[in-house]
């Protein structure tokens, strides 16, 4: 009788299970890294005002919309909701890939935020790719009630 099979499948278990254990720590810090971003990203807007916010955004996000654009809708939706107070992270999910366009984490962050007038729950997605020292914001979506008003 071989009792060393039972072992070896022990062993290339625990080899086939360390890679995804370890990578658990990757995913946390990578939500820190990004929830450190967005904390900048919304003291900038408050001391610095949103063109200088322009930076924490990556080149994807404009894409679609132009930095003039973005900045005179961030103004608008500031006249709405006033002026930056708090923010606090609700939700969050960290994605790893790789594929023919680069590597890189994608972080998800849903915020509830509290501005002078009303309040607002803003969805970020920030990218790090693998050669990159920071996350950007390449995706931005803000909510709240106080928008469907005039």
């Amino acid at each position: 009788m071989n009792t060393s099979t039972p072992s070896r499948i022990v062993a290339v278990t625990l080899l086939a299970v360390a890679p995804v254990l370890s990578g658990g720590c990757g995913f946390t810090q990578g939500k820190k890294d990004a929830e450190a971003v967005l904390a900048r990203h919304f003291q900038t807007i408050a001391t610095n005002g949103f063109d200088t916010a322009m930076a924490d955004y990556g080149a994807t996000f404009f894409q679609k919309t132009t930095k003039a654009e973005w900045t005179k809708a961030l103004t608008k939706l500031s006249s709405k909701l006033g002026t930056y107070q708090s923010h606090s992270v609700t939700s969050w999910r960290v994605f790893k890939s790789a594929s023919t366009s680069g590597a890189g984490t994608t972080v998800s962050l849903q915020c509830q935020v509290a501005y002078s007038k009303h309040p607002a729950t803003e969805s970020f997605t920030l990218f790090k790719g693998v050669g990159d020292s920071d996350y950007k914001i390449v995706g931005h979506q803000i909510n709240s009630a106080a928008l469907l008003t005039e």
